[in-house]
């Protein structure tokens, strides 16, 4: 059985990302400025959270415990509740006092001995990515495997799968707002199919089952974006490999001599266009739309995708790429020279020709040396040449969500929604920001009633 992990020697499991244990119900207790009342609905987040120390390795962020943190906002009131998502993993860890699932990285699996006949030689369920509500149910998600389904008061129900039409999906699915479908994708790692995509109607029902698309081998593909034509996908050279493992060498590998490929899926069936461009790394893409014969997307990227694959550091921005359907060849246009990430427009016009989104990014004055940490907040009108910027030096923030103060409010008639940190107090608010102006002061500033660790991705449900 591997050992447990060195949890000094991780930056991810220290600081504003050391996990929490407690499970709280709670009041928001207003520190600045005033909670609209015109706010109703719900903004849930989900993110990393190990219930025990782990075992062998932790690999941020792709390891770890699921726990949403929700925040319920109903005529000028807030609470708060954090719940664990409640997998067969955490259910025996917890009866054992101790984990019992490798990290990733390790390639093993508890014994029978360990964990009883049912779990023995499973995978741990890491559905700590993202949190979406479709087809009435809500659905903590993982890297490719089955989600949870949770009620809605974050209780977990149990792993879902579509009625056994779809056993795995993305952590990143697109919802169409004309249309009321979910596109989803997953990639395959032990076993052909290497890559498939779904449709899954606005009432929930699988719509169009798993399909192939070609791929060469196992590869790691984490989001992907839609347009009212297409599914696209963006293929960077990031390979999963068994054999070396099994050599004691990572079971990752980045192979820049392949490029990065692109796959522009048309969502009637039709055939796939492929292109391929030199080599780069993307986590997350803005939004995707149609345009004049090309599609059209805006995306932070990376020269490689770090986790210590690579010895050099990551240096990357933030550009617009067009995709040319009939030549199958991409351009490419600089928006940012800076890194990036955890790119959000408003969720409304997904697909859409896109006026702005916001990013996280680091503070030119006092960049973070952590990776995985930001403290900028930035709002790109690629269009109009423009961005505006909030600093917030030693403080660092997490991914922020535009919320609508109404489902047919204008594009910017809205609030963005972020996690702040202070790692020297080391507390937790939820900002609310004036969606035409991220610069100003908060329109208000919630204090969460303990530390919520810096987590990964999350939605506004509006009631």
């Amino acid at each position: 059985m591997a050992e447990v992990v060195d949890v000094a020697s991780i930056p991810q499991l220290n600081g504003i990302f050391a996990p929490t244990h407690d499970e709280l119900d709670a009041p928001l207790e207003v520190v600045e400025g005033a909670l609209p009342t015109d706010l109703s609905g719900a903004y849930l987040r989900n993110g990393p959270n190990p219930r025990f120390t782990p075992l062998g390795s932790y690999l941020y962020p792709l390891d770890g415990d699921g726990m949403v943190h929700g925040v319920w906002f109903d005529g000028g009131t807030a609470r708060y509740r954090n719940r664990y998502v409640r997998t067969p993993a955490i259910a025996a860890e917890e009866a054992a006092g101790r984990a019992l699932w490798p990290g990733v990285m390790t390639g093993e699996t508890p014994t029978e001995e360990e964990v009883g006949p049912e779990l023995a030689g499973t995978e741990r369920d890491l559905v700590d990515i993202h949190v979406v509500r479709h087809g009435g149910r809500l659905l903590a998600l993982a890297e490719g495997e089955r989600p949870f389904e949770l009620d809605d008061q974050l209780g977990t129900v149990g792993p879902y799968t579509f009625g056994g039409d779809l056993m795995g999906m993305c952590a990143h699915p697109k919802i169409d707002p004309a249309t009321g479908e979910m596109i989803v994708f997953r990639y395959g790692i032990e076993s052909e199919p290497w890559l498939t995509w779904a449709v899954v109607g606005a009432d929930g029902a699988v719509t169009r089952a798993p399909t192939e698309l070609p791929l060469a081998g196992p590869t790691m593909i984490h989001d992907c974006a839609i347009t009212p034509t297409h599914l696209l996908l963006v293929v960077c050279p990031l390979r999963f490999d068994f054999e070396a493992m099994f050599r004691g060498e990572p079971l990752l590998s980045w192979r820049p001599d392949d490029g990065t490929e692109w796959l522009a899926v048309p969502r009637d069936g039709g055939p796939v266009v492929r292109a391929t461009t030199e080599a780069f790394w993307v986590w997350h893409v803005a939004n995707a739309f149609d345009h004049d014969g090309h599609i059209v997307v805006d995306l932070p990227w990376w020269s490689h995708p770090g986790m210590g694959l690579v010895q050099t550091p990551a240096s990357g921005g933030t550009a617009r790429f067009a995709i040319d359907l009939a030549s199958a060849t991409v351009t490419r246009t600089e928006v940012d020279d800076q890194l990036g990430e955890f790119p959000r427009l408003d969720d409304r016009g997904t697909g859409d020709r896109h006026g702005w989104f916001h990013e996280a990014g680091k503070d030119p004055d006092h960049p973070p040396t952590v990776a995985g940490e930001w403290n900028r907040l930035l709002r790109y009108d690629v269009d109009g040449g423009r961005f505006q910027e909030r600093r917030a030096g030693a403080r660092r923030y997490g991914e922020a969500v535009f919320v609508p103060r109404a489902l047919d409010a204008a594009p910017d008639d809205g609030y963005v929604l972020t996690y702040e940190y202070d790692p020297g107090a080391t507390t937790t608010d939820l900002v609310l920001l004036d969606g035409t102006d991220i610069a100003a002061p908060p329109v208000c500033r919630l204090r969460v009633p303990h530390r919520v660790p810096f987590g990964l991705h999350g939605s506004w449900l509006p009631a």
